[in-house]
């Protein structure tokens, strides 16, 4: 494997996994201060994906099979992530012309998180605030690009060497 895609992996695995952890973290302390337990929003959402939502039954049961199920889907759907959002930085390091590009497809991905975070509320009938997971999205989204700004320091200094003329005279 060339020393590009290992750099590549290396970095989404790590921002793949500071993602996850801190969407478990934040959705952890939400629903500790909901008065609800500790693993409320991750049991609600496995039973949503996997089946065994049911919004008659009152409360949400906590179950180790949806807790486990549901994190499992969430580290591998964080992990592809953050592999993908290390490529594009990497490749826009190395074609600061597709900055854009790579600033659309990020600015899309946090667009259907937040649309399946207020349809995931919609669809649980109120048993999920929307807004956990939003929040926890939005903390992820910044923790992720933090580790990846402190392993590429000279993107930004490339974005601005090789940006448009017409917008540094502006």
């Amino acid at each position: 494997m060339s020393e590009i895609r290992s750099r590549v992996f290396f970095e989404g695995l790590v921002a793949g996994l500071i993602g996850y952890v801190t969407v478990a973290v934040v959705l952890g302390i939400v629903d500790l201060a909901t008065g609800r337990s500790l693993f409320y929003t991750v049991a609600t959402l496995g039973q949503a994906v996997f089946g065994g939502f049911d919004p008659a039954a009152g409360e949400v049961a906590v179950t180790p099979g949806h807790v486990f199920a549901y994190n499992g889907l969430h580290v591998l759907v964080f992990v592809g992530f953050g592999i993908l959002v290390a490529w594009l930085v990497v490749e826009t390091e190395l074609h600061p012309v597709i900055w854009y590009v790579a600033f659309m497809l990020l600015l899309g991905a946090f667009f259907l998180a937040t649309l399946f975070a207020a349809g995931a509320g919609v669809a649980l009938e109120g048993a999920l605030p929307w807004w956990s997971v939003l929040l926890a999205n939005v903390a992820a989204a910044l923790a992720m690009g933090t580790y990846l700004h402190r392993a590429h320091p000279r993107l930004l200094r490339t974005l601005r060497e090789h940006g448009d003329p017409e917008l540094e005279r502006g």
